[in-house]
């Protein structure tokens, strides 16, 4: 991938996560995301075959870089600490994500679940059988 492939897609994605987090995963459109990135619709689709896919390579990247950076954590309290930032640092999307996709189709669904699965994984060596963390926003 050229550079100036590599800025465009991420151009493109930071326009993607702005614009599902403003409208929406059912409100937001292929139009609102290459007009705040800037280029043309055709654009979009040599990077993405369609909102779906953009979307779900959002979950995914955000997925594993929060992972990457739990997996960094010396104690419990960072990694809830470090969980809770990232839900705030991208809040809106977190929304999206929790209230709308989850429930559209099987594919957000087992995102979901994967995610929470692999979060478990992380939390696990810092916990003691008599340790329960079931009220972590419901999350586990």
């Amino acid at each position: 991938m050229t550079s100036q492939s590599y800025i465009t897609e991420r151009k493109l994605f930071d326009a993607a996560i702005k614009a599902f987090a403003k409208k929406g995963y059912y409100r937001c459109r292929v139009e609102d995301i290459v007009n705040l990135a800037g280029v043309a619709k055709g654009t979009f689709y040599i990077y993405f075959k369609s909102k779906d896919e953009c979307f779900k390579k959002i979950l995914l990247t955000l997925h594993l870089e929060t992972i990457d950076y739990l997996k960094n954590a010396k104690n419990i309290s960072e990694i809830i600490n470090i969980f809770i930032d990232r839900v705030f640092e991208y809040k809106e999307l977190t929304r999206v994500f929790l209230f709308e996709a989850i429930s559209s189709t099987h594919e957000f669904k087992n995102l979901f679940f994967e995610f929470k699965k692999n979060f478990r994984n992380v939390l696990n060596p810092f916990l003691s059988d008599d340790i329960k963390i079931d009220i972590l926003f419901g999350f586990i």
